[in-house]
């Protein structure tokens, strides 16, 4: 019997943006923080080219670590932000903002009383949990100077006479490992050992493989609503999907398609597509032509080379190829 939710226009995921599929590199990013987390190391950094996915895998993190190390896991989320001076009072009171503490900005406006107001929030904060435990993402860490790694330093020793294991995962572009380099070269151990000793290079989608699991995830595992069977290829595309289509019977397409398309704009180098620009080709597929667009009875090449074009994904690869 042919389902499809009904649903407000423009409500579904597709149209939001707000879901979250599991790729290979993602399984493999969760598996190694897991383990620096289980061995308890006190950070690690994790590193690749912009817009592979890394915003998606944050996110992933965020969410799933919990079911494994315990549901009262506090897992705090920081984007770093451009500092022209490192500045200890805009520090402490950014990480209290990010964290939803309710006297970030209240006065007085002096470090040492953020600085307090951060250390006792996280070590209650640990000590409700059963593992004692707390995890802080920095997002864009490649952002971070040298002072902001002295103060994460302070947050760490503040929580670990507490007896509270913090972690915490610098996660950043590929400048990232240039700066873990510097401070190596620099003999700065104390940084280096306590937050760069680990280290896991992200990459986009690179193989076959990587295409047909990213799809498998639009054709099984999401579902929306989520008390629902529906999975976001057959919302889309119901008929298509009753009558056996999956969008990973795509995958070979989808790949050839971006090696030809790559050779033909003259983009050399392996490739490797970053999820931002592969989720809007899928997205722009979905939208366009399932049951809420032109409604085909069948997805083309011609079709997904479209898609594909649509994200301007050639002109990103052309342009960073000349900044090479």
């Amino acid at each position: 019997m042919l389902t499809r939710p009904l649903l407000p226009p423009r409500t579904h995921p597709i149209y939001t943006g707000r879901y979250l599929l599991g790729t290979n590199e993602i399984t493999k990013m969760y598996n190694t923080v897991s383990r620096w987390i289980e061995c308890r190391s006190p950070g690690g950094i994790i590193y690749g080219r912009q817009r592979i996915g890394k915003t998606r895998a944050i996110r992933f993190l965020k969410e799933f670590l919990p079911n494994e190390f315990g549901t009262d896991l506090p897992v705090f989320l920081y984007l770093c932000q451009e500092y022209i001076r490192p500045n200890e009072l805009v520090f402490f009171e950014d990480l209290l903002r990010n964290v939803d503490h309710p006297l970030a900005t209240a006065p007085p406006a002096r470090a040492a009383v953020k600085r307090e107001r951060l250390y006792n929030f996280l070590i209650v904060r640990g000590l409700k949990t059963v593992e004692k435990r707390v995890i802080f993402i920095l997002d864009d860490a490649q952002r971070l100077k040298e002072p902001h790694y002295e103060w994460l330093m302070d947050i760490y020793n503040a929580l670990d006479r507490a007896n509270i294991e913090l972690t915490i995962l610098l996660v950043g572009q590929k400048e990232l490992k240039n700066q873990k380099n510097l401070f190596v070269t620099a003999n700065k151990a104390q940084i280096v050992g306590r937050f760069m000793i680990h280290e896991h290079e992200f990459y986009g989608l690179k193989t076959i493989d990587d295409i047909s699991a990213c799809l498998q995830g639009y054709d099984t595992d999401s579902k929306y609503p989520a008390d629902s069977e529906c999975s976001f290829t057959q919302y889309f595309f119901p008929e298509m999907y009753q009558e056996g289509f999956r969008l990973s019977n795509l995958s070979n397409d989808f790949y050839q398609l971006f090696l030809d398309m790559r050779k033909e704009y003259g983009i050399h180098g392996p490739l490797e597509v970053p999820m931002q620009y592969f989720t809007r080709a899928v997205e722009y597929i979905l939208k366009t032509y399932g049951v809420e667009g032109e409604n085909v009875e069948q997805l083309t090449i011609a079709q997904i080379r479209e898609a594909i074009l649509f994200t301007n994904y050639i002109e990103m690869e052309i342009s960073a190829s000349k900044l090479k």
